[in-house]
């Protein structure tokens, strides 16, 4: 049996991943904010032949991610597969943007995937793999995007520090970087977007699954996926 941690895992990319994870012999642990949400995707998952255990949590508070973590490695013993997903974006000209929100950015996005790395790890071996959900905004600048593209440059970083610190443990790290997506985050973006021009969420979520099947010596540390129209 494989343990599956996923939070965000309530819609958008996080939920496209897990039903496209969801099999016999898995067991899948979700997360996210909302319960009632994320017991939906637990027993879609649950119909494709895997286990799902639903665990409401907030990604950014220390002891609901130890939580979290605790509880997935409790049936098996470890975790096996991590994968942090999360949403929202703050759009705004950077010098409009309060300090506050600012803040509450980059907690979101990015002390929130530090807080799942450092509490699964004590949790995995050789062969386990973290995915970080970055973005092609941490690669291309967009005006308007200041604080979300920094947050996905500091996952970047992080993600390849952290790499190199878990390399001698067998563990991987890989950084996945979805150019636009058709999700929830998009409906509240000032502007017009052709949402036609966009990735799927199960199309990035296949991209995910393929990782996850590689053999454990296999490391992708990157992986971009685009839409032939390009970026939008």
């Amino acid at each position: 049996m494989r343990t599956v941690l996923i939070t965000g895992a309530s819609r958008g990319i996080g939920r496209a991943t897990a039903l496209a994870l969801a099999a016999p012999g898995k067991r899948l642990v979700l997360a996210a904010r909302t319960a009632e949400a994320l017991e939906e995707v637990a027993a879609a998952v649950r119909a494709r032949g895997a286990e799902a255990e639903a665990v409401p949590c907030h990604v950014t508070a220390e002891p609901h991610v130890r939580r979290l973590t605790t509880m997935a490695a409790a049936a098996t013993g470890q975790i096996d597969l991590v994968i942090h997903s999360v949403g929202g974006a703050l759009v705004a000209p950077f010098d409009r943007i309060d300090l506050g929100d600012w803040e509450e950015a980059l907690r979101s996005q990015l002390t929130s995937l530090f807080l799942v790395c450092k509490h699964s790890v004590p949790h995995m071996s050789a062969g386990g793999l973290l995915v970080g959900i970055a973005s092609v905004a941490a690669r291309q600048a967009f005006p308007g995007w200041a604080a979300y593209s920094a947050a996905k440059h500091g996952v970047l970083g992080f993600l390849a520090a952290i790499r190199e610190e878990l390399r001698p443990r067998g563990i991987r790290v890989t950084a996945v970087l979805p150019a636009a997506t058709d999700t929830a985050l998009w409906d509240k973006v000032p502007g017009s977007w052709d949402r036609r021009a966009m990735l799927r969420p199960e199309e990035v979520a296949t991209a995910i699954a393929n990782l996850a099947d590689y053999p454990a010596h296999v490391a992708v540390e990157e992986l971009t996926v685009g839409h032939v129209a390009g970026r939008l």
